[in-house]
């Protein structure tokens, strides 16, 4: 969608979503804080914490397809080019290179920081721990970037718009369980991935690199 000529603000423009479109970017926004809420109350398993997030995924991506009418390459699911897979390694490595580096800043300004393996929770086994990564970060790609982003670029045709909103929904995800610290590193690493996905507006290189952010702590967890 293309906003027209007497159309003078990109926020404006989003009082043009349509209420399913509007409900699951609710949905894709605010269930895993929701979740995370849920589970500080009543104790979730990681297996049945991993099954709730690939269920809100399966939610959005159903309602998309299903209900929007859209295609699977509307929200991101896009075929790679081979460049991707250099914006894939690049980005992992830029993203864990922010949390080594950033670490040290943020506590020489007195925040708080929990390192490692804290937002997977305890490590009861290597497969259930990588299962977790993998799912966090495949589904919160899909959910952040993939859906979440291309509808806000549908409907107010500003990347400034759509990135800045998911930014702040995806930093808003991580305050839940997450210290101020971790949350300033978590909002860089979000401003990386926004900068890689609306730059190859694929899901490849970003969920790629999101898992490895993930899964290079879990390694190091268990044998480092």
């Amino acid at each position: 969608m293309t906003r027209t000529a007497d159309e003078t603000s990109p926020i404006a423009s989003l009082a043009e979503v349509p209420v399913v479109t509007a409900v699951t970017l609710a949905i894709a926004m605010g269930a895993l804080p929701a979740l995370s809420l849920a589970d500080s109350a009543v104790a979730v398993s990681q297996p049945q914490a991993i099954v709730l997030e690939w269920l809100v995924a399966v939610t959005v991506i159903g309602s998309a397809l299903g209900v929007e009418d859209l295609s699977l390459s509307s929200i991101g699911f896009r075929r790679p080019a081979w460049i991707d897979l250099a914006y894939l390694l690049g980005t992992g490595v830029a993203a864990l290179l922010i949390f080594v580096f950033a670490g040290p800043l943020v506590q020489a300004l007195g925040l708080p920081v929990e390192a490692g393996t804290s937002g997977l929770g305890e490590l009861p086994s290597l497969p259930v721990a990588l299962a977790s990564a993998i799912t966090t970060g495949i589904v919160e790609e899909v959910l952040y970037r993939g859906y979440a982003i291309e509808r806000l670029l549908d409907y107010s045709d500003s990347a400034v718009v759509a990135g800045g909103l998911t930014l702040i929904g995806f930093t808003v995800v991580h305050a839940v369980a997450w210290p101020l610290g971790n949350l300033v590193q978590v909002a860089a690493v979000s401003a990386l991935f926004i900068a890689v996905y609306i730059r190859r507006r694929t899901l490849v290189p970003v969920a790629g690199a999101h898992v490895l952010v993930w899964v290079v702590p879990v390694f190091g967890a268990f044998f480092g």
